[in-house]
Order: structure tokens, then C-alpha cells, then sequence
């Protein structure tokens, strides 16, 4: 059964930029995101220094803007300088956020090679449980100094002449939790995020700080945004959907809401940053550093059958929420991009692309090329469900209210979710819409003012499986993949299958 929808795309009107470093990936020292995966020197697949082949081709087929790294609540006792010089010589030391042992292999060097042999720009976290702001000051000089001083020297020894040109450094990693070394409050936070900040820019005023944020706690961002303000560029919240107690797996429409939570989460966090800046115009951006719709589950990594389409759709939804919230979020890193709950897994074999995956690779295809966020207007069918509120922060309200339940608003939110973009010299369009209807197909009527387009160039691109469960296996591993579709498109009304993504490019006539 199919439905029928409006849609309207406002093509002279590119409401701002979009950044490249939304589609980001995040790499944590953390069971085998790393070692045994992207970095193993014992593998068939290795090249001279120590990489999988097979993992950077999959890198750079999603065009992988940014990579974050070594963590993550690694960072909270990682020690830098443990990372670098000759391999031999480098200390094995105890991974306190993971109980493990890590004997430095991969350091500060080998990051940077990976970033260069993918083509991503390198965006570091500064230990700020049990390191100093001197420590984090060196390692700013150590990566970028161009003086003939200490550790930009020891960078030349190794053979670097040229400094690394680090620009996105992230001050520490969620302070806030109990779980991280050196957890500390809001205030506590700020006042030493302040040393390192100072410290950090002194050494090279032209780098971009991330400081520590929270995406349940307004009160915290409200903090580190009056403190920090004239040093840094961004505020950093992490979520993670499924698997802590917010989102149930089982309830399909609840989940289909996710990417509504998170624009909520954006625009909370935004609000937090003004009212601490006391800045309605601040510059200072959301990074939504660590996301991913799974909790980190080690149980669970390695079982295929995981990582469904309906994980597809939200990972689809969510970019959908970034690419919208573009003009406040300009840094996203998609947690992790390699094992555990990420977009591929590796084996001695090789690498399987998860159904996940392909949103990424269709997403660098048709966004990459593409300028500006332009408006959208969907008439359409919508559904009800009781707002989702994460309780955790919340404990005064729930204890006032008898019933803390009884709180809840009822929300709507759009079976069909659409983003729309425009190239620099207004010639291409990109639009892509979500399906979230797990039952129904729909017709859409598209209207576009403002250009005119030349439908008969249109490229329609599709991820679809009749079976909403269904998932990439090592004997099917293109179960769930981009297709490009026929029959889609037809002159301006699109055909959307029931629990799919949609991608149309078309050319516009100037």
C-alpha cells in the first residue's frame, strides 16, 4: 500500500553551510578497534607500516573527513610520550578504562600516517584525568611547534621535519562520569580546562579546542561555556541510544524518534552555550564527537546479525538530524567506525561492511559535493508516542512527581524525513529521504522553487530490504547495500519503499 505526500525544496534558499567533519569516525585503544584491526602488523593484509590495506580502501571509499583519537575514556591515563620513538622501546602500561594492556604500537606518529593515507583531518583528545596542562602543552609543540625548542625537535629526530598541522584538539573526555579517571563537577571542569586551554593556545594560537560537554546536563555546558568562551570553538556531547536504559530495541516507532531526540539534545545544548555566553550571536559549535544508535556492547560485536537495516535508517535519520542542525553542529565522529557497534568488522579474512556502513558511503557520495543546507516542507502522514525523557539527570523531578511518567508530552514526529542540499554554483541538488513507516510505501509530489530542475538527469540511489531485520553476513555481505534504482523517479513524484533511504542528484538548470 502506498500513500501520497507533498514535498517542497526551497532551492534558492541555502539557509548555511554544511561541514564535511559531520561525517566524521572515532577510533578508540579499546579491545580491537584498533589493534587486530586497523592497525596489525601481522596481517596478510598489512602494508610497510603496519595498517590493513583492506581498512583504509574502506576509509577512503567513505571519504572519512575526520578521525578522533586515542579516546574515548582511554585518554583519562594516556600518557603521550608512552606513544612515541621506537616501538621496542615503548612501555606496555595498564588501560585503567578498560582494564587491559596496551604496549603503545599505535602513538601520535602512526595516527598521523592513517590520517594521511585516508585523506582525514586529525582531531586529538588531551588526557585530562591524570595528565597536566603542561603535558597536553608539549604535545600541541611536539605535533605543530616550528621553534627550535624541545619537542618540536624530538618530532624532527624521529624524521619530521615538517610539523603535523593538528588542528581540532578535544580537552579531555566525559569529566562528568563516574566512570572516567579524574571525574570531577562542572566547576572543577572549567577551571582546569581553563590551564590547559591557555596553555595549549599559548603554544599555537591557531588551533580549534573542543571543550568537554554533556548531553543530559544543561547545567554543565552553562559552566564550561562562561569559563571557557574566549578559548574555545566547541562544546563535545556523546550519545549513544540503544543499550542504556532510553531507547527499548523492541519498540520500533519509539526508536524511529532517535534522530528527533538528538535535534532536541543539538538545540538544548545550543541553548546552554548562549545563556553561558550570555551571547544570542556565539560562535561556538555543537560536536557531537562520540554517536552511535548502539551502547558499546562486547557480547554482541561480533555477532552479524546486529547490525539490521532499522539500524540503518536511524544511523540515515541521525545524519539527517546533523546535516538539518548544520549551522550549530559542525563536528560529528560516528563511535567507533571499526569493530564493537561500528559500521565494519574485521577478521583474519577481511573486512565485512555492515548495513550501516553503506549509509556513510552513499551520504560521502551525494553530500560531499554539495555547499549549503536548503530548506524543506513535508506534508505528510506523522505518529504520536509519549516523548522519551532520560530520567538519570533528572532525579529531583522524578522524585516531586508521584508518578514521574505522568511528566511525559505526547510528540509527533513525520513517518518520511527529508534533507536537501545545493553545490556551491546552485547546478546539482541532493535530496534524501527516510521511509521510518516499517508497513507503507509512499508517493511523493515534489515541487522545488526557486530553480528549475532538469529531471530527466536524475540519479535515484537506494538502500532497501523487504525485511527491515535484514543484515550483511560474510556469505551475503551485499544483503544491504546502495542500489541505484530504476522506476523511482518518475518526471517529479518519487516512489518511497516501506523502512527505506532515498537518494536523488539532479541537475539545475542556472
Amino acid at each position: 500500500m502506498s500513500k501520497n505526500v507533498k514535498l517542497t525544496v526551497y532551492a534558492d534558499h541555502t539557509r548555511n553551510k554544511i561541514s564535511k567533519n559531520i561525517f566524521g569516525h572515532f577510533m578508540e585503544h579499546s579491545a580491537d578497534v584498533i589493534y587486530g584491526s586497523v592497525y596489525d602488523p601481522e596481517s596478510r593484509f598489512a602494508d610497510a607500516d603496519g595498517f590493513r590495506k583492506d581498512v583504509l580502501e574502506v576509509l577512503k571509499e567513505v571519504q572519512v573527513p575526520m578521525l578522533r583519537y586515542p579516546g574515548g575514556n582511554f585518554v583519562s591515563n594516556y600518557h603521550w610520550e608512552d606513544g612515541i620513538g621506537p616501538k621496542e622501546k615503548r612501555p606496555k602500561v595498564f588501560d585503567y578504562a578498560w582494564l587491559a594492556e596496551d604496549d603503545n604500537r599505535m602513538g601520535t606518529v602512526e595516527f598521523i600516517k592513517l590520517c594521511e593515507k585516508t585523506g582525514a583531518e586529525p582531531y586529538l583528545c588531551v588526557n585530562m584525568g591524570s595528565g597536566t596542562a603542561e603535558e597536553a602543552m608539549h604535545w600541541v609543540e611536539f605535533c605543530n611547534g616550528t621553534g627550535d625548542t624541545k619537542y618540536a625537535n624530538m618530532r624532527r629526530e624521529l624524521g619530521y621535519e615538517e610539523p603535523f598541522h593538528v588542528k581540532y584538539w578535544g580537552l579531555g573526555n566525559e569529566m562528568y562520569g563516574d566512570w572516567q579517571f579524574g571525574a570531577c563537577s562542572a566547576e572543577e571542569y572549567a577551571k582546569k580546562a581553563l590551564d590547559f586551554a591557555k596553555a595549549m593556545k599559548w603554544m599555537d594560537p591557531s588551533i580549534e579546542l573542543v571543550a568537554c560537554g554533556y548531553d543530559l546536563g544543561s547545567d554543565w555546558n552553562y559552566e564550561v561555556a562562561r569559563v571557557l568562551k574566549p578559548l574555545i570553538s566547541h562544546i563535545a556531547i556523546h550519545h549513544y541510544s540503544i543499550g542504556y536504559d532510553i531507547f527499548k530495541e523492541e519498540d520500533y516507532n519509539q526508536c524511529m524518534y532517535i534522530p528527533d531526540y538528538l535535534t532536541k539534545l543539538t538545540n538544548v545544548a545550543k541553548a546552554s552555550i548562549v545563556a553561558g555566553t550570555n551571547d544570542a550571536l556565539t560562535d561556538i559549535k555543537v560536536a557531537w564527537d562520540e554517536w552511535n544508535t548502539h551502547a558499546w556492547n562486547f557480547e554482541k560485536d561480533k555477532n552479524d546479525c546486529n547490525y539490521t537495516l532499522k539500524n540503518t535508517i536511524l544511523t540515515a535519520g541521525i545524519l539527517h538530524s546533523f546535516i538539518r542542525s548544520s549551522d550549530v553542529v559542525e563536528i560529528a565522529s560516528y563511535s567507533p567506525f571499526v569493530n564493537v557497534c561500528g559500521a565494519i568488522a574485521t577478521d583474519a579474512e577481511g573486512v565485512l561492511k555492515r548495513a550501516q556502513y553503506y549509509v556513510f558511503e552513499l551520504f560521502s557520495k551525494v553530500f560531499r559535493q554539495c555547499d549549503g543546507y536548503v530548506e524543506t516542507y513535508m506534508e505528510g502522514e506523522t505518529y504520536s508516542l509519549p516523548e522519551v525523557i532520560d530520567y538519570s539527570n533528572r532525579k529531583a523531578e522524578a522524585k516531586f512527581a508521584l508518578d514521574a511518567k505522568s511528566a511525559q508530552r505526547i510528540v509527533k514526529t513525520n513517518y518520511i524525513d527529508c534533507v536537501a542540499a545545493i553545490n556551491d554554483n546552485h547546478s546539482r541538488m541532493s535530496i534524501s529521504l527516510i521511509n521510518k513507516n516499517s508497513e507503507d510505501g509512499y508517493e511523493v509530489e515534489l515541487s522545488v522553487l526557486g530553480s528549475k530542475v532538469q529531471w530527466n538527469t536524475g540519479k535515484c540511489y537506494q538502500i532497501y530490504h523487504d525485511d527491515f531485520e535484514a543484515y550483511n553476513t560474510r556469505e551475503n555481505p551485499e544483503n544491504v547495500s546502495v542500489k541505484e534504482a530504476e522506476g523511482i523517479l518518475n518526471g517529479q513524484n518519487i516512489h518511497l519503499n516501506p523502512h527505506s533511504i532515498t537518494v536523488i542528484v539532479v541537475e539545475l538548470e542556472k
